[in-house]
C-alpha cells in the first residue's frame, strides 16, 4: 500500500502528517520517502504506484544518460553531489529496492 501524504517537518525528527494514514496501525513500522515541496506551483501530488515509480526512475535514467544501479553506486561513493535531482532519484531507487525485494519474498498465492 503507498500513500501520497502531504507533511511539515518540525525539527528533531519529527513528521506532522496532514492527514492520518490509512490501514496502518499505531506502532505499525513504515518506510517513508520524505521529499521537499518546489516552490513550483505547478508541481502536483500523485499517487504513482508501482509502474509510476518506475516512470519516474526511467525519467532520470533518460534525462541523465545513466542507469540507476550505476547512478546509486556513484551517489553513495559521494560522486554525484547533492543536487535535488539526485536525492529524489536516490530515494525513487532506494524505494523500488524495498518493493521489489519485499514482493520476491512474499510467498506466492493460490
Amino acid at each position: 500500500m503507498s500513500q501520497v501524504i502531504e507533511a511539515v517537518y518540525e525539527g528533531n525528527g519529527i513528521v506532522r502528517l496532514n492527514r492520518e494514514p490509512e490501514g496502518v496501525k499505531p506502532n505499525e513500522r513504515l518506510t517513508v520517502l520524505v521529499v521537499p515541496v518546489p516552490a513550483s506551483k505547478e508541481f502536483k501530488v500523485e499517487r504513482l504506484g508501482f509502474e509510476g515509480l518506475q516512470r519516474q526512475i526511467a525519467d532520470f535514467e533518460k534525462r541523465y544518460s545513466l542507469k540507476s544501479p550505476e547512478f546509486y553506486a556513484r551517489f553513495l561513493r559521494g560522486e554525484m553531489g547533492d543536487a535535488r535531482d539526485y536525492i529524489v532519484w536516490a530515494g525513487l531507487y532506494e524505494l523500488r529496492q524495498r518493493i521489489s525485494a519485499r514482493k520476491q519474498a512474499a510467498p506466492a498465492s493460490g
